[in-house]
């Protein structure tokens, strides 16, 4: 099957926040339903809708923004991946704002249904969405120049770049309440941490590119298997870390067992013609009791993790 063809690249893509992390190959029948606007120096964006309904996504080029719908001498500026439906919500309630094209650009059009669609697609992108939306409440936000080096930074810290998972540390940043919401309520809460087996091997036998790939594939598998609640997080290295609400340890090992049977049939493309043999993990389960708080939760699944790797891996253990 060959790459379906877009009227813009992913270089311009991963310039813009709303796609930082995101695997391109997971949203590609979203992308092909997005419309490029392009301008010509001097010329008026005009939006194709309202602008709290649709995102335009500035691809290439700059624009000046101008309040009082009259250009002044010292507008505000516009650069790749700065997102200008979010910078007429910047301005002051009632004032309209122009935007002028100061050199040649493309600014990439999403519509509404596409963003519903996007979020449910990505857990990147619906992450990177909700920090667009929140930026949005903020009063003191004047302009949206520099959006992504303000993005770049904290995102780094806690969305992993390779996986567009969560980080070890976003993780360990939200389970102490997640065990606490979960004893004030009464409801089950279970963490699964799994591992790739033999990857230092697979590593040393098919380089990065293959390590890389093969995480990338079972990255790929845990998205497309589990539920939007249930949270995943690159705990480090090869090992991921699945947060499970409302599953007791009983239900958390079936689906680690079909995690398990599932990857041990995926195949890993290099795409470049070459594939590469499936990979086989084990999974350490533990369910959250009374007294139970973030830090041994993770203790105990990871014990379990171990246990599942002492007989040679393959195995689900807790």
């Amino acid at each position: 099957m060959q790459p379906r063809s877009f009227p813009f690249n992913a270089a311009e893509l991963e310039t813009t926040p709303l796609f930082r992390f995101v695997p391109i190959e997971c949203i590609e029948g979203i992308l092909a339903h997005c419309t490029v606007q392009e301008l010509s120096r001097d010329e008026r964006f005009e939006s194709a809708g309202p602008a709290d309904r649709n995102l335009s996504i500035l691809l290439s080029g700059r624009l000046a923004l101008h309040y009082d719908v009259k250009e002044t001498d010292a507008p505000l500026f516009l650069g790749p991946g700065d997102i200008i439906g979010e910078t007429f919500a910047a301005g002051e309630p009632g004032v309209p704002c122009l935007l002028v094209a100061a050199e040649a650009s493309r600014i990439l059009v999403m519509e509404e249904d596409l963003m519903w669609s996007l979020a449910q697609a990505s857990h990147a992108a619906a992450c990177n969405l909700l920090g667009i939306l929140l930026r949005r409440r903020e009063p003191s936000h004047g302009s949206f120049a520099g959006t992504t080096q303000e993005y770049g930074l904290h995102d780094q810290s806690i969305v992993d770049p390779l996986t567009g998972f969560q980080t070890r540390r976003w993780l360990e940043g939200i389970l102490e309440r997640q065990v606490s919401r979960a004893s004030a309520s009464g409801k089950h809460l279970s963490l699964m941490m799994i591992d790739i087996d033999h990857f230092r091997a697979f590593n040393e036998e098919h380089g990065r590119q293959g390590g890389d790939r093969a995480l990338h594939a079972v990255a790929k598998s845990l998205r497309n298997y589990l539920r939007p609640t249930e949270v995943v997080a690159r705990f480090g290295g090869d090992t991921f870390a699945i947060l499970l609400p409302d599953t007791t340890g009983a239900t958390a090992r079936i689906i680690a067992e079909r995690l398990r049977q599932r990857l041990m049939h995926t195949i890993i493309d290099m795409q470049d013609g070459r594939m590469l043999p499936p990979l086989t993990i084990s999974a350490g389960i533990a369910a959250a009791t009374a007294g139970s708080d973030g830090r041994s939760l993770i203790d105990t699944a990871l014990a379990a993790l171990d246990q599942a790797r002492a007989g040679g891996g393959n195995a689900v253990s807790g």
